[in-house]
């Protein structure tokens, strides 16, 4: 076994507190690090109650620090500075993401990646606020991506969770592709399996009532039919235009029954889906996908179906970071 470091995980969200896929992710990480034997402490912004207390206990002069979508939720008050960050880490880290937060102050990439100076949004204010039917700040239209670049440049390793998501920052930073990580899915294959039932849902969509996540394209293509959304996404888009059934969230425990009682799954973002977890979820349980090209999961090297490749997707993360250590 290689030597116990001492590592400060430092996320925007505390991926223990949080369920969302992307603290799916960072959740495992960490459990995978800590069965390791490596001693991890978590600091975080929100929940903002124990926030403090896990600032407090962060290790003063840790091995490396794991910075994972930092920036994350463009909505929020209060957010790690830059300075913060180059202090608790010595600028001794790795940086991982989960979405585009940490390079865009607004809500779901409007650009798509399509940056123009990297200081203001190519996208305006009023096509902004046209679809997006949300209260997210605009921020003053400020674009991060230059404001955040030595971020990005001065890590050790820049982690991503799909080939798509990876091509977007690299597009934007060339120089860190080289030292670069894709995290393939990481999945619980023993619980999401084809249970052979008789499926009565016809479309399903994980947070398809948002327009980032493919409410138009959902609405255009599939207008003649009734699709389930769920999720704890934003419902007003349905609402306002009277399409899909919205039935919010769904433990995680209970969504491998869930989705074996859907018959087509349906993803069709309009962003760079950073990888859509829930596509490989349903998949593995036997769901038709109705997506498009803007999903990450479907741009890994392997077949979204071979269940073994899903075995451990997690240990080979810890193995890249102790090279960089």
């Amino acid at each position: 076994m290689s030597r116990s470091l001492k590592i400060n995980f430092i996320s925007h969200l505390d991926p223990f507190h949080y369920s969302g896929g992307g603290e799916q992710v960072t959740r495992n990480l960490i459990e995978e690090g800590r069965r390791q034997g490596h001693k991890i402490r978590v600091c975080f912004i929100k929940p903002s109650k124990y926030s403090y207390f896990s600032l407090l206990k962060r290790y003063r002069n840790p091995d490396i620090s794991i910075l994972f979508d930092v920036f994350n939720v463009p909505g929020h008050k209060k957010h790690f500075s830059n300075q913060q960050l180059v202090d608790m880490t010595n600028n001794n880290y790795v940086i991982g993401q989960n979405a585009y937060g940490d390079i865009c102050n607004l809500n779901a990439l409007p650009c798509n990646g399509e940056i123009g100076d990297g200081d203001e949004c190519v996208v305006s204010k009023e096509q902004y606020f046209a679809h997006e039917v949300n209260e997210s700040s605009w921020n003053n239209g400020r674009c991060t991506v230059n404001q955040n670049r030595a971020l990005f440049e001065n890590a050790k390793l820049n982690m991503f969770v799909s080939p798509l998501h990876a091509s977007i920052f690299h597009k934007l930073y060339p120089s860190i592709k080289d030292k670069s990580f894709i995290i393939e899915p990481i999945i619980d294959v023993d619980s999401f399996v084809d249970k052979n039932i008789e499926r009565d849902i016809p479309y399903a969509s994980y947070g398809g009532m948002s327009e980032a996540k493919g409410f138009y394209n959902i609405w255009e293509q599939l207008a003649d039919k009734e699709v389930v959304f769920f999720g704890s996404g934003d419902k007003q888009l349905a609402h306002k235009n009277k399409f899909g059934k919205e039935i919010g969230r769904i433990p995680y425990d209970e969504m491998p029954d869930f989705l074996n009682r859907v018959e087509h799954y349906v993803h069709l973002p309009r962003w760079p889906e950073p990888n859509g977890l829930v596509v490989n979820q349903a998949a593995l349980c036997g769901c038709k996908l109705v997506i498009n090209d803007n999903v990450g999961a479907i741009t890994h090297n392997f077949d979204i179906l071979d269940r073994d490749h899903y075995s451990n997707h997690v240990a080979p993360f810890w193995d890249a970071l102790l090279k960089v250590v």
